[in-house]
């Protein structure tokens, strides 16, 4: 793979550098999150690793600059703080993964893969229609009878598995993996949050076109198990 890093601990990136090499990636290294950005519009990278302290511009900035310009590599962040409210920002920003400081490279190298791996395959089905819903996984947009539905990319993510799999029981680690990574943190209390905004901007949608609110939710929880997309 082609994997920009972005870390201006010039220590750190070397040996993520060297790693990588190791590897067998082909890998470019930015010390600035300004020019950071700029090489990720460049649109030639296959996943890139983001630090949040960056002179320039951080993280954040980085990150929703180049979200908001369509760049859809995978991204994984690195953190040195462990705190809730940072790591749900990164994800609503358009995070597909993150890492919190200090971490073992071999951890790093298998979640840099992972979010690689998650990326559409060319000439793959980029549109998934059920339940009156269509996604639109090329642009990453989600309508409802023709109305566009405001999703984060992870509960994109989370509904596209959802929906691949109408009718049938997804678990709740299938969930945490298709969305944040076979190899990660997540804990099952933040998919709930994520679920629950999901579910309610469905709901709140759906409800517009049934009498009195009638209509049954597209997603059920399925106690212990997990949860299922209903498509009828």
């Amino acid at each position: 793979m082609n994997i920009l890093v972005i870390e201006d601990d010039k220590r750190i990136a070397s040996l993520v550098e060297r790693a990588l090499l190791e590897e067998g990636h082909t890998v470019q290294v930015s010390h600035n999150g300004r020019e950071g950005a700029d090489l990720l519009l460049g649109g030639k990278f296959e996943a890139a690793l983001l630090d949040v302290l960056l002179p320039g511009m951080d993280g954040f900035e980085v990150l929703e600059t180049v979200r908001e310009r369509h760049c859809k590599t995978p991204v994984l962040m690195l953190t040195a703080v462990d705190a809730v409210p940072r790591i749900v920002r990164a994800f609503d920003l358009g995070a597909d993964d993150y890492l919190v400081k200090p971490f073992i490279l071999e951890i790093l190298l298998a979640r840099l893969s992972a979010i690689a791996r998650r990326m559409p395959l060319a000439g793959s089905a980029q549109a998934i229609t059920a339940g009156g819903i269509t996604l639109d996984r090329r642009r990453r947009v989600a309508t409802y009878d023709n109305r566009d539905i405001p999703l984060t990319r992870k509960q994109f993510e989370l509904l596209a598995t959802l929906m691949r799999r109408a009718g049938l029981i997804t678990t709740r680690e299938e969930l945490i993996e298709a969305a944040w990574g076979y190899v990660t943190e997540v804990k099952e209390n933040t998919l709930d949050v994520y679920m629950h905004g999901l579910r309610a901007k469905l709901e709140d949608l759906i409800a517009a076109d049934a009498p009195s609110g009638a209509k049954e939710p597209l997603i059920r929880t399925i106690h212990g198990e997990g949860y299922m997309f209903v498509a009828a």
